[in-house]
């Protein structure tokens, strides 16, 4: 069997946000410079969820959603290795041997911040080394800026648990979305004249802080704003964490489909009203936001 030369990059890529974009899309620009593949290697667990589960880490991006993202990115290949206690036992130039053993590594590049296999010792001076023997090339590539911060997976996390949506969207390159197929609810937003689509989040998926925020979700190929309640319900004294979707002018059913909820902005915080009037009364307000707001 020919093992293929390929420019690779590896990483955790959580998020895919724009600078794992711009670390990717030189990877296949230079691929396709030099008439070789590009290869994306890539973990699933995340590896601090195996290293550091007291941290508890939650997902920008699930594993379909992140294969799906690369391969619009343009990778030729794509390997997720299973992140196990014992893959982070090797050694990087073990590591390296594994994918080896099905790409020839031409290229190899990383962030800056990069290090591989254990204790984190294939650092970029040691990968070097290892490029002589192993006979690949090393490029580093410096962290990407957006008005003058570092992205970053960490700070998208801490943007979306502070309810803001727009500034994360911006690091994202792309809307934050959730994804969830709609559950039967107590109806009660149907009793209130503003029925929603309830979807239970994956408790994995890092969640915007709770509050009402601006969607949009698509439907039958059309775009749609919709109005988001994150979050419990203080005034019906329900303190579970549900994710209450009310689609602008829609009244089909949508028990049983997959939803997908897009994230653009948020409107104000979750607070409990003395009546189901006034409850009733600022829905309407929140959805007149919703359709005069700029997408």
């Amino acid at each position: 069997m020919t093992i293929p030369d390929v420019v690779a990059t590896i990483g955790a890529f959580d998020g895919i946000h724009r600078g794992h974009q711009l670390l990717l899309g030189q990877v296949v620009e230079r691929a396709r410079y030099l008439g070789l593949g590009s290869l994306c290697v890539t973990f699933d667990p995340h590896p601090d969820i195996v290293l550091y589960p007291h941290r508890k880490l939650t997902y920008l991006s699930d594993r379909t959603e992140k294969e799906r993202i690369l391969d619009q990115l343009g990778l030729d290949h794509v390997r997720v290795f299973e992140f196990t206690h014992e893959l982070s036992m090797l050694r990087p130039d073990e590591f390296l041997g594994l994918i080896r053993e099905q790409h020839r590594l031409a290229e190899l590049w990383v962030g800056s911040d990069f290090a591989l296999g254990r204790d984190r010792a294939g650092t970029i001076a040691a990968l070097v080394d290892i490029g002589r023997i192993q006979d690949f090339a090393l490029h580093v590539v410096p962290p990407q800026k957006v008005e003058r911060e570092i992205v970053s997976s960490t700070t998208i996390r801490k943007l979306l648990a502070d309810g803001n949506v727009r500034h994360a969207n911006r690091l994202l390159g792309r809307r934050y979305c959730i994804r969830g197929t709609v559950e039967h609810g107590d109806a009660r937003g149907r009793q209130l004249g503003w029925p929603t689509a309830n979807i239970r989040p994956d408790p994995r998926r890092a969640l915007p802080g709770d509050g009402v925020y601006l969607a949009s979700c698509a439907l039958e190929s059309v775009e749609r704003r919709a109005v988001v309640n994150l979050g419990a319900r203080p005034t019906f004294q329900e303190s579970e964490r549900l994710l209450e979707v009310h689609i602008l002018d829609f009244a089909g059913e949508l028990y049983g489909h997959a939803l997908a909820v897009e994230f653009l902005d948020r409107i104000r915080d979750v607070r409990r009203f003395d009546s189901v009037d006034e409850l009733r009364a600022q829905i309407a307000r929140d959805a007149e936001v919703a359709r005069r707001a700029e997408l």
